[in-house]
């Protein structure tokens, strides 16, 4: 279960194991079935993982410095809970509700001009350096106005949530995060929030978005082979995520809709398994559910809206290429390419 998300044939060990299962391997109680799973989601009987402790726990184990993983998800709110909860969650909101109908205006012209001047003909196409990635970087430009990419480049500071990373890689992914932190801080004037929620945001946001955005296209054109980019019949909604799961830890003993889990038990919520290009069923959770609701949402629906609106005007046809997934990623669906042609 360490990699199923990866798998092309995961559809079928979904089902198998339907509404829920427990796992030897991962010790945790995976669970399969979209209605336990908001049911959890809304629950404060289960608490979020304390990456942040987690962190500390090897430092003090290795006595490699975490400092920087530490610190930045100290300002993680899907990592915390209770009133720092609320209080990292409302800084995260200002940035992002700040001004929000001109900046989306902004991105939805953005991705226009994306659109038509990367799905021409006689191009090969990478969904995700040519695509996704520019839209991420445009849409964190405009939310705290400076230049994304110019300021931090391309980091994998999102590895930090792998559980399951080695050491080595561990303090690559350290090293990354600090080298962020200190490009913010050499920023905060700038900033229209601290350099510690900006890194929050990145963690909270890149393999993410990115991830979502090229596994949705991709998917969607692989189902419509042979067809012209203006005869598809687009989701509303992204129908894949970059975010196969998300754990939780029962806060004390609980039954919930038939699972009974034990104070301290992790559950994986295997949101994969609800998505559209598995159970062919539009899903609602990919942004999660309840308190920790995702805040990007707006924005990733309007990305998604405004990519199938442009593509949807397109008359090319397409050839669908080839997909690699990130190697030895166990937290994430994130592709290093995928890839297709567009024909004259």
């Amino acid at each position: 279960m360490l990699k199923i998300h990866h798998d092309p044939d995961r559809a079928d060990v979904y089902l198998s194991m339907h509404p829920f299962r427990f796992d030897e391997k991962l010790r945790c109680i995976c669970v399969f079935d979209k209605n336990l799973i908001s049911k959890i989601f809304r629950s404060d009987r289960f608490k979020v993982i304390a990456f942040a402790d987690h962190y500390r726990q090897i430092a003090d184990r290795t006595k490699f410095n975490f400092d920087a993983s530490i610190a930045a998800l100290d300002h993680v709110p899907l990592a915390n809970e209770g009133s720092r909860h609320r209080h990292l969650r409302g800084q995260v909101a200002s940035v992002v509700g700040a001004d929000s109908r001109s900046k989306l205006r902004a991105i939805e012209n953005f991705i226009a001009g994306l659109a038509t001047n990367t799905f021409t003909g006689g191009r090969d196409v990478d969904l995700v350096h040519d695509v996704a990635g520019p839209i991420f970087n445009k849409l964190f430009s405009l939310w705290f106005g400076l230049e994304q990419a110019e300021l931090v480049g391309h980091m994998n500071v999102s590895q930090v949530f792998d559980m399951v990373l080695s050491l080595n890689r561990r303090k690559g992914v350290n090293d990354q995060v600090a080298a962020m932190t200190c490009a913010f801080a050499s920023q905060e004037t700038r900033l229209p929030t601290t350099p510690e929620i900006a890194v929050a945001m990145n963690i909270l946001g890149n393999d993410a978005l990115i991830g979502s955005i090229a596994l949705s296209l991709w998917h969607t054109l692989a189902r419509n082979a042979g067809k012209r980019l203006d005869e598809i019949d687009y989701p509303d909604n992204l129908p894949s995520t970059g975010v196969p799961y998300i754990e939780r830890v029962a806060a004390e003993d609980v039954e919930i809709g038939g699972l009974i889990v034990s104070k301290g038990q992790r559950v994986r919520l295997m949101i994969d398994a609800t998505a559209y290009h598995v159970s062919e069923d539009q899903a609602d959770l990919l942004f999660g559910k309840g308190r920790h609701l995702c805040l990007g949402k707006p924005a990733t629906l309007t990305i998604w809206s405004s990519l199938i609106k442009a593509l949807s005007a397109n008359s090319r046809k397409f050839t669908v290429g080839e997909i690699k997934m990130r190697t030895g990623d166990y937290a994430f669906s994130f592709p290093e390419f995928a890839r297709v042609t567009i024909h004259d």
